[in-house]
């Protein structure tokens, strides 16, 4: 095994392998099982800057272990820039992230254990994602992220607003994620192959399937905008801050919502020729920035600026992918690092201020600068950097970004003008909400609230977020060592690094920056000379009302649905499903053949067997059992009767020579029997005499015997005419003739059951455990409840006949 092969197995694999361990070491260690977790991110960003040390660049390396053959479907592994830029920042921000948290979640806190879990296990599916050369692999492994951060943001599931913001998160990325699968199936449909390498050298065959290749493209971009919280799915980023404040800086500035950017840059060289492509991603990217800064700005919550701030920065992101030239784009990589170093900064900076303050409404707080001198320096960075002032990384970052925007005027004309307002107007913005953010948390009279229950923070808890404004204020003063770092992570037909300088000179950006940030503090005096009164967000922009007013909407129908078809009364209900049967199956049937003497001749050409005493004997019995089912009063006799009609079943196999089918059948008709009669116990005996004495009314009877003609008609019907077709090839030989070859197993019914049709029998058994799961939740329910009280002295019927029904009679 190679260098390569070994660093990823320790950066993907050793998280992936041991993320139980804080679980399992959590109750011993409490707050201490942050230093064994923290060793996951230590050893991966190790492991991902030794491969990256050892590669000659410009790289391009694939790894590949065979996972699913069959289908295509392998551990391959893609390092190149781009993979390795997002590797890093994903582990180098997860050694921060468990320091920080180690300090941050103290013995008040329960479930350390669970809690580095979880987080180690979200670090290790965001790995795999930016390393996966398979997409379907990554497609798992996207999934993965947003399984793992719907159990991190409802961690505290016990406050509603954790519970809401989990599931509107996992909603909108999972419901996104499906539009992702279907554009990764629609391009190997077209391709024959999942390996992005391999797509990335050939190219897409645009001449042939242009359609079907521009709707995976717009399948794959739903996908992105879902994950990175771009306009309209955008609301599920600010509810998601209900998760511990670890959890949210690490989501917010360095996972989960820049997977969808990254898949914009791994999509970009594929699909930047297309004329939609550019109108779609900046449309939607640069609506987002803009529109969500303006939120940012309206909110009072200190989590929910920088939430709505993150949506607008990713915006950007994801927008500056779409005017791209063909050729690759120049400073995506420092954006990106910016974004991560004031983000990350200010998130946790957030997190020791509500922890020190217990308060994070902006309008309470001030006056903490004399008390957090360190924290209150490394906000003014991070928050100098979010505005891009001059001497940080955000000043570069604002200085390319009008550049590049000026640039791209000319070739996308309206689309241009439209991406250059929203920067203008978005940096104005910016800077207002970054100079209220620093100004009313550290600066000004120190409210009595903070006074009375302020506690000092510890060294540890401030020491991340200043080391990454410090960051921030480095790169952003020797511009030079970014260079060095982003010049070899160039990816061809992606990104060509330009280069980077503290002064351009007097230019036209330089000018625009300038008015742009007097704008925005003047902007910011004009909120204090107004005290801020026109500082809320409108009702009709806050989105995340309609999306659970749609839910509420859903679940309500759902009702209404359920109770129009009767679901909950099997009376009632089964007679909408054999009618179903009978009008969809019975009129196909009808339609193909019509109801002439066709039918008739194709039934009496039937494979008719030549009558047998014994078989004859046995489908007697079972007649008479099943009338017994029908005219017998009580529930056991009943019971006993059907279980005789399924014994002689068996027996009828056993004429048939299958005697593992009649073992199996026998098997469950003795399970079925005792776990009815067990539930049958515990119904009150009222129950059953309700059931005697209720009778329906005539015509719900003459239904009811209709539609059981109808059926046993229609599968006789079904069977003569199957077996009236001469088959050129049966199933079964082709299973007798594969069992040793394919399945290894010398029994034919047994590698049917467990490796053809293995799935099948895995939904057999699922259902088998749910249903299991229900009755034991039956046996042990040992009270009537309130409603079936209410219900009369004689209790509900068996069937669930409603009462007006029961007073009909």
């Amino acid at each position: 095994m190679d260098t390569g092969a070994i660093c990823l197995l320790l950066a993907i694999g050793l998280p992936l392998a041991g993320f139980l361990l804080p679980a399992i070491t959590g109750k011993r260690l409490g707050p201490r099982t942050a230093w064994v977790a923290l060793g996951f991110p230590v050893v991966a960003f190790g492991a991902l800057l030794t491969l990256a040390l050892s590669l000659t660049w410009p790289a391009r390396l694939v790894m590949e272990i065979p996972w699913i053959p069959t289908l295509g479907v392998n551990l391959s592994f893609l390092v190149d820039g781009l993979s390795l830029f997002f590797g890093l920042v994903v582990s180098g921000m997860g050694c921060l992230i468990f320091f920080y948290a180690g300090h941050y979640l103290d013995d008040h806190f329960e479930h350390h254990g669970r809690f580095y879990s979880y987080l180690v296990l979200f670090m290790a599916a965001m790995l795999g994602t930016v390393f996966a050369n398979n997409l379907l692999l990554m497609f798992v492994f996207w999934e993965l992220t947003g399984l793992a951060s719907f159990l991190l943001i409802g961690f505290l599931h016990g406050e509603e607003q954790s519970r809401v913001g989990a599931r509107q998160a996992l909603l909108v990325t999972a419901g996104t994620g499906l539009a992702l699968l279907a554009g990764l199936v629609m391009i190997y449909g077209v391709t024959g192959t999942y390996d992005f390498s391999v797509l990335a050298s050939t190219g897409l065959p645009w001449s042939h399937h242009g359609g079907w290749l521009a709707a995976a493209m717009v399948l794959l971009l739903i996908g992105a905008f879902g994950k990175s919280a771009q306009f309209p799915l955008h609301f599920w980023l600010p509810n998601a801050m209900a998760a511990p404040t670890p959890v949210s800086a690490y989501l917010h500035s360095a996972t989960m919502v820049k997977l969808g950017v990254f898949l914009c840059a791994r999509i970009f060289p594929l699909f930047v020729d297309h004329v939609a492509w550019a109108p779609l991603v900046s449309l939607v990217g640069f609506t987002t920035m803009t529109f969500c800064a303006v939120l940012a700005l309206l909110a009072h919550d200190l989590k929910a600026i920088l939430a709505f701030s993150t949506c607008s920065q990713i915006g950007y992101l994801i927008g500056y992918y779409g005017l791209g030239p063909p050729a690759g784009v120049e400073y995506d990589y420092l954006h990106i690092f910016n974004h991560v170093l004031y983000k990350g900064s200010l998130f946790m900076v957030v997190g020791v201020v509500a922890h020190a303050a217990g308060i994070r409404d902006i309008r309470q707080l001030g006056g903490l600068f004399r008390r957090l001198p360190l924290l209150g320096s490394a906000t003014l960075i991070a928050a100098a950097s979010m505005a891009g002032l001059p001497g940080t990384t955000g000043f570069l970052s604002k200085e390319m970004m009008l550049k590049e925007i000026f640039e791209a005027l000319a070739p996308h004309e309206y689309l241009s003008w439209f991406a250059c307002f929203c920067v203008m107007l978005t940096s104005l913005v910016k800077v207002a909400f970054s100079t209220r953010l620093f100004a009313n948390i550290f600066l000004g009279p120190e409210p009595p609230d903070i006074s009375r229950q302020f506690h000092a923070p510890s060294l540890g808890m401030q020491l991340p977020p200043a080391l990454l404004a410090g960051a921030a204020l480095l790169f952003g003063l020797m511009p030079g060592l970014l260079d060095a770092l982003f010049q070899p992570l160039a990816v061809a037909g992606l990104n060509r690094p330009g280069h980077l300088s503290l002064w351009h000179g007097f230019t036209r950006e330089l000018l625009a920056s300038t008015l742009l940030v007097i704008a925005g503090f003047g902007l910011y005096w004009l909120g204090v000379l107004t005290q801020w009164r026109w500082h809320a967000i409108p009702k009709s922009l806050q989105f995340d009302r309609f999306f659970e007013a749609a839910l509420d909407f859903l679940a309500r129908f759902a009702k209404a649905l359920t109770h129009f078809v009767r679901s909950d009364t099997p009376t009632a209900y089964l007679p909408v499903l054999l009618g179903f049967v009978l009008l969809t199956v019975g009129g196909t049937l009808a339609w193909h053949f019509g109801l002439d003497a066709r039918l008739i001749t194709q039934v009496a050409a039937a494979d008719w067997p030549a009558p047998q005493l014994m078989r004859g004997m046995v489908a007697g019995l079972i007649i008479l059992a099943v009338i017994g089912v029908l005219v017998l009063p009580r529930w056991t006799t009943q019971l006993i009767s059907l279980s005789v009609a399924g014994f002689l079943i068996c027996f009828y196999f056993v004429l048939y020579r299958a005697p593992d089918l009649a073992l199996t059948q026998i098997l469950i008709e003795v399970v079925t029997l005792f776990l009815i009669l067990l539930l049958l116990g515990r119904f009150p005996k009222s129950a059953e005499e309700g059931e005697i004495t209720w009778q329906a009314p005539r015509w719900r009877r003459a239904l009811n015997a209709g539609l059981a003609v109808g059926v046993g008609l229609l599968a006789t019907c079904l069977i003569l005419v199957v077996t009236s077709q001469p088959a050129t090839e049966r199933l079964g030989d082709f299973f007798l003739a594969q069992t040793v070859p394919l399945a290894a197993g010398r029994n034919a019914v047994n590698t049917i059951l467990v490796d053809f049709r293995g799935f099948d029998t895995l939904g057999e058994i699922t259902v088998l455990l749910v249903a299991t799961l229900g009755g034991l939740g039956l046996l042990m329910r040992y009270k009537r409840t309130p409603e079936e009280y209410r219900q009369g002295p004689l209790g509900p019927p068996g069937m669930g006949t409603p009462p007006h029904e029961k007073e009909e009679t």
